[in-house]
């Protein structure tokens, strides 16, 4: 079971490697100079990283039983880069309201426990039941991305 102490230490990993290309690629112009990178520059930085994360995600579906451990070890990867998204918007969310911690914090750990029961399955899944835990791991990570993305954080 993955408890919160690697979720935490996920995270923060997490934090970094994904705070620092946030605003990568930003053009600038004279008046922009010692100035962030544009909505644009940023949205698009997010796109190209939501394109990386959904080939990822695309390559994890053809996991089969032989490559279980290295499956696993994605899966792990994955959990830890969401528990780091979590501490992350939970510091965000933390100056706005006590309400939005509370909402976060409810879908994250409902979240968070599926994903590791999820991943329990997978460890204990035989050649036989292997399509179906993994597709249920699979489901499991994407709700727990669900639960922290923005326009949940937001409502």
């Amino acid at each position: 079971m993955l408890n919160k102490t690697v979720l935490m230490a996920g995270t923060i990993m997490m934090s970094v490697a994904v705070t620092a290309p946030a605003y990568a690629d930003g053009q600038t112009n004279p008046d922009q100079t010692g100035t962030m990178a544009t909505d644009d520059a940023m949205k698009s930085d997010a796109k190209k990283m939501g394109n990386k994360a959904a080939e990822k995600y695309d390559e994890a579906k053809e996991y089969t039983y032989e490559q279980k451990n290295e499956f696993l070890a994605w899966v792990e990867k994955k959990s830890d880069q969401l528990g780091e998204k979590y501490d992350e918007m939970s510091a965000q969310v933390n100056e706005d309201s006590e309400d939005a911690v509370d909402e976060l914090s409810n879908a994250w750990d409902g979240a968070s426990e599926n994903l590791s029961e999820a991943f329990e399955d997978a460890q204990d899944a035989s050649a036989d039941t292997w399509e179906n835990v993994k597709a249920s791991t699979l489901e499991a990570i994407n709700n727990a991305e669900k639960a922290l993305s923005d326009d949940h954080a937001t409502e």
